[in-house]
């Protein structure tokens, strides 16, 4: 084997044979830690993206939350204990993907603390209009727009918002957009970062999603 492999990069006295061979096992090695690199940022991709789908998934349940108690089908306790859990799980569920998020990336976790703090008062005003209601019998008490008027929840638009700024942490723009580049750009995209809005997120003084 030894003789095969000299006989086919030769050797002209001058080194030329140790060269080739140096290549050759260079090009292996970098062949072989290319391939490591980009499984391992697949596998990064992957385990990212479901984090995020999480996370917007934990950020719709607590928006739709209220209107989840206003199509309720009974004031009776098991009722109401079971969308109660349910409330006490969204809450949950948003703490810990925002320390998820943290961990994963500064910048995101400020806008996810932005949209968190700007839904609050919307979700905690429409989720006491939706116990006030009476509760929904048949398919007709399900339209919401009929009896007592329930506040809006904007949580589509935030989603929507949300869901642009995550294209900066995949493919190419992952790597470009550092930290202050990242502010920068998904603020210009009109997310809620800086202003009068949430003036404590920039300092990292915000309240924890969960918060009551």
């Amino acid at each position: 084997m030894n003789d095969l492999l000299w006989t086919m990069i030769g050797d002209d006295g001058n080194g030329a044979g140790w060269v080739i061979l140096t290549v050759i096992l260079t090009s292996g090695v970098v062949s072989a830690l290319v391939t490591k690199l980009l499984e391992r940022g697949a596998k990064r991709d992957e385990r990212v993206r479901d984090g995020y789908a999480d996370s917007t998934a934990v950020l719709v349940a607590w928006g739709e939350f209220p209107y989840r108690v206003a199509r309720r089908t009974s004031d009776e306790a098991e009722v109401c204990a079971a969308l109660v859990g349910r409330g006490h799980d969204a809450q949950e569920g948003l703490a810990c993907r925002h320390a998820w998020i943290v961990g994963e990336s500064v910048v995101m976790s400020e806008f996810y603390s932005a949209i968190t703090v700007q839904l609050r008062p919307q979700v905690a005003d429409a989720t006491q209009a939706a116990w006030r209601r009476a509760p929904a019998s048949g398919g007709a008490g399900m339209v919401l727009s009929d009896g007592q008027p329930m506040p809006q929840v904007e949580v589509q638009r935030f989603v929507d918002l949300w869901c642009l700024a995550l294209r900066y942490r995949f493919g190419w723009r992952r790597w470009v957009f550092m930290p202050g580049l990242l502010r920068r750009a998904i603020s210009n995209c009109g997310v809620p970062l800086a202003g009068p809005l949430c003036p404590t997120i920039r300092k990292g003084t915000s309240p924890r999603p969960g918060s009551r």
